[in-house]
C-alpha cells in the first residue's frame, strides 16, 4: 500500500511539473518538439527521419508505461496517413511512408503535396535529382516528381 501511495505521489509531481513546462512553451506540440525532418524519396515510398526532444518529465512515464502515446503523437504531428514506424528512441524516429504514386508507369514517382500538423524548423527533401533544404515550413505545397 505504501509503494502505491509513493508511486501515485511521484506521478502526480511529475505531471504537475510537466504542465508548467508545457505552459512555458506554447510552440511545442504537447510534450514533443520536432527539430528536423529528412525525407529521402525512394522508388514507390519515402524514408522519413525525424529528430525531436521529449520533455524530461515525460521520459520517466514513457519508461514506466511504454511508448505507444509517443508513436501516436509523432505520426499525428507529422500527419502522414500511410506510414509505418520502423525505429524510435528518445530523440529520433524512422518512418516508411507509402504515399507515393506511380506516374505513367515509366519509373517515375509522385510524392504528393503534404501538410504537417506543426511547423517543421528544418526540412530536407532528398531525391536522386536534388536536395532541398527548407526552414520553418508547415506544408509541402507542390508534389515532387522523382525516379
Amino acid at each position: 500500500m505504501i509503494r502505491n501511495r509513493w508511486a501515485f505521489l511521484l506521478i502526480f509531481f511529475i505531471l504537475t511539473g510537466a504542465s508548467h513546462t508545457l505552459a512555458d512553451e506554447p510552440e511545442a506540440h504537447g510534450y514533443i518538439n520536432i527539430h528536423n525532418v529528412t525525407i529521402l524519396l525512394k522508388p514507390g515510398y519515402a524514408d522519413v527521419h525525424v529528430t525531436y526532444t521529449i520533455d524530461e518529465a515525460f521520459r520517466l512515464l514513457i519508461l514506466m508505461f511504454g511508448e505507444n502515446d509517443v508513436k501516436t503523437k509523432l505520426i499525428s504531428t507529422l500527419n502522414f496517413s500511410n506510414a509505418t514506424l520502423e525505429k524510435m528512441d528518445f530523440d529520433s524516429a524512422d518512418l516508411k511512408v507509402y504515399e507515393t504514386k506511380t506516374v505513367y508507369g515509366d519509373g517515375l514517382y509522385w510524392f504528393p503535396a503534404h501538410e504537417f500538423g506543426t511547423t517543421i524548423p528544418n526540412l530536407t527533401i532528398i531525391s536522386n535529382q536534388s536536395t532541398q533544404h527548407l526552414r520553418n515550413i508547415s506544408k509541402i505545397p507542390n508534389g515532387i516528381v522523382y525516379y
